[in-house]
């Protein structure tokens, strides 16, 4: 269930956080109140702080409907696609180099498939553009990698059921606006997350040091490249995972917010490169607070699956999030 709420999503999160510590600490009712005044205090100032800026005053906070818990063969969850009506994923860093298919119904590993003489050196995300499969092992954390990659296959080679060996092809890649190698926690050269589109794929880097994200075009075909800056916005956080409608022209972002863990998702309407519309609506999730966000894919029109992999408070699981209500407004527009 969606309800717009004044403009106050980082102090609801603070109000959730501190009302879990303090039942955990067992504040008691007083220091409760006074934390409640900290926070009225607080949502006024962000208030009239927006209100300077030309902000929007309102903003949308959503509900994913919870589905299931994942295998724990998938822990480290990230990136999702929906195919033969089955919820494939992959695990990221040092995972083994498999596509696990994911039953919709029961939520257990049904099929698998093993991506031939390759290593799973950082995969982040998996996309498809209805023709082709595509894996991004381009993770990045440290900034000091050179040997980004994108492992592509054929979708029709996927059996109906079964698990298989499949070979690839690969699109290595270097990112054009990069020249500093070294290794460092702070920087903006990682990436977790890709889409295709007819005629390219296109990567979100995750921001580490600015909070922001740029948008870089990649050919769909085997071979070595330069990825060049086309667009980038301010997502006010890190970008985990993304899905393109290519019917609809939509484009579905999820993320969080590094420190805090605080999951977000965007919708953006109208997809174009040239200066990427980005007539978006950003969607906070209070409820995950402290979930790590990382795939999101359609399963139909308007509909999307989103995953969080295992972490300190949450296990990994699977949710659904249902855009419906906004592509329909859009398309009446």
């Amino acid at each position: 269930m969606r309800t717009e709420l004044p403009n106050h999503g980082d102090s609801v999160f603070l109000l959730l956080i501190l009302q879990y510590f303090c039942l955990v600490l067992h504040v008691n009712i007083p220091e409760m109140k006074k934390v409640w005044f900290v926070i009225v205090l607080l949502s006024l100032s962000l208030f009239a702080s927006a209100q300077s800026t030309g902000k929007a005053s309102f903003s949308p906070f959503f509900n994913p409907q919870f589905k299931s818990e994942l295998p724990k063969e998938v822990s480290e969850t990230s990136g999702l696609f929906f195919h033969n009506g089955l919820l494939w994923t992959h695990n990221d860093s040092g995972g083994k180099p498999i596509l696990y298919a994911i039953d919709t119904v029961s939520f257990e590993i049904v099929q698998r498939i093993t991506l031939a003489n390759v290593k799973n050196k950082d995969w982040e995300d998996v996309c498809t553009d209805g023709e082709c499969v595509f894996v991004g092992d381009f993770g990045n954390n440290k900034g000091n990698r050179k040997n980004l990659r994108i492992f592509t296959f054929p979708l029709s080679a996927i059996p109906n059921e079964g698990d298989a060996i499949i070979g690839v092809d690969s699109i290595s890649f270097m990112f054009g606006d990069q020249t500093d190698f070294t290794k460092r926690k702070v920087h903006d050269f990682d990436c977790e997350a890709f889409f295709a589109t007819d005629e390219y794929l296109y990567l979100l880097s995750k921001g580490w040091g600015t909070g922001t994200t740029r948008l870089y075009r990649l050919p769909k075909t085997s071979g070595k490249y330069v990825a060049e800056v086309v667009n980038g916005f301010d997502s006010q956080g890190l970008i985990t995972g993304a899905d393109y409608d290519r019917q609809n022209r939509v484009l579905v972002i999820v993320g969080y917010v590094k420190s805090i863990w605080k999951p977000f998702m965007y919708i953006i309407f109208d997809f174009d490169e040239n200066g990427v519309k980005l007539e978006n609506r950003r969607f906070e999730m209070p409820q995950l607070a402290g979930a790590q966000t990382e795939g999101i894919c359609f399963f139909d029109d308007g509909r999307c699956y989103v995953t969080t992999e295992t972490s300190p408070t949450m296990t990994s699981r699977v949710f659904v999030v249902d855009f419906r209500k906004w592509i329909d407004k859009k398309r009446k527009n």
